[in-house]
């Protein structure tokens, strides 16, 4: 098939090319070719641990460069007054970001612009696709600019409004400390927050401050400490979507699939954040060679907020099993045009 023998490529020339490519800014395609060549490498467990982590970090590298565009275009479409656009690509930039505070900046983004536009910009920025471009020609507020507007539990819910399901609700009933902790950490005053949220963790464990402690320690590096506090969240609160997300990142950009798929399978299962837990479950099974099951995943995600992304992955797979009937439908439906 010609699907396996390009995934059996050599690593070294899997890599080469996923550098040359994320060079060139074509992250999503430096993104699959590193994926591919981290798979291999692992199933080789033949590679110097430096190699596997310059992997790693390109794919990382990637992932955050696609997370970043993908949260330029949801500005465009908040100043073009397409909300629910934008949460797509809030959304999107969740799923591929590595980085814990570039997720939190995606969650936190949204609501501030919201907060902050004027009600004719809407009107005033005219026709706009966000799949074309990202300028609109107009300048948004900035946090920074109406944080010095709100008060700090203004701002705290502005902040905690944009998170999935319960949380805004869980998050405001945490009180005053936490919430003055919680906006410390958004303004980048980390030993204050981490000595908030240490504090309160004295009179027991909380997913909540659990989770964003842990965030706080991904800030500076700690990845070991971040894992095991996001651990002790999810015995807890099992169904927490953030921490969820959070340690599958982990354990995806570290490359330890087989212990990521039972948490993506349980969150698909239990209803939390399914659609970005089937992308992940997709991604693991293409880098594995598992292409039937990634196309499977794929095809589920052709309905929800993740169909673009989904979609052209998707052709991908048709295209190298030579299902040029399939991938050309695929692409006509979902991939044609912007809107």
């Amino acid at each position: 098939m010609f699907f396996k023998n390009l995934f059996r490529k050599d690593p070294a020339t899997l890599i080469a090319k996923g550098e040359k490519l994320l060079a060139a800014g074509r992250y999503a395609d430096a993104r699959l070719e590193l994926m591919d060549a981290l798979a291999r490498l692992e199933s080789d467990a033949i590679e110097a641990p430096e190699t596997l982590a310059g992997v790693r970090s390109m794919i990382a590298q990637a992932g955050n460069r696609l997370a970043e565009m993908n949260l330029e275009e949801a500005k465009a479409a908040v100043r073009a007054g397409e909300l629910t656009k934008a949460e797509d690509y809030v959304n999107l930039a969740l799923t591929l970001s590595d980085d814990l505070s570039l997720q939190e900046q995606a969650r936190t983004m949204l609501s501030s612009f919201v907060a902050t536009m004027p009600p004719q910009s809407a009107k005033a920025s005219g026709s706009h696709c966000g799949g074309c471009h990202t300028g609109s020609g107009q300048t948004a507020t900035s946090p920074e600019d109406s944080d010095a507007l709100l008060s700090e539990d203004d701002q705290f819910e502005l902040l905690v409004r944009p998170l999935p399901g319960s949380l805004p609700e869980r998050y405001l009933g945490l009180g005053k400390e936490f919430a003055y902790g919680y906006v410390a950490a958004h303004s980048g005053d980390i030993a204050t927050a981490r000595a908030t949220f240490q504090r309160l963790l004295q009179g027991g464990d909380n997913d909540i401050v659990l989770y964003e402690l842990a965030l706080l320690h991904h800030h500076e590096g700690n990845m070991a400490q971040c894992e095991a506090l996001l651990r002790r969240a999810l015995a807890v609160n099992g169904d927490n979507p953030l921490c969820n997300l959070s340690i599958v990142q982990l354990l995806t950009g570290s490359g330890r699939f087989d212990e990521a798929v039972p948490l993506l399978t349980h969150m698909v299962e239990r209803n939390i954040l399914p659609d970005e837990a089937t992308m992940f479950l997709a991604e693991i099974s293409r880098v594995k060679g598992e292409d039937e099951q990634a196309i499977d995943c794929y095809t589920r995600l052709l309905n929800g907020p993740l169909k673009r992304d989904a979609a052209g992955r998707l052709v991908q797979l048709l295209e190298k099993q030579g299902r040029n009937d399939e991938a050309a439908y695929v692409t006509k439906t979902y991939l044609k045009g912007c809107c």
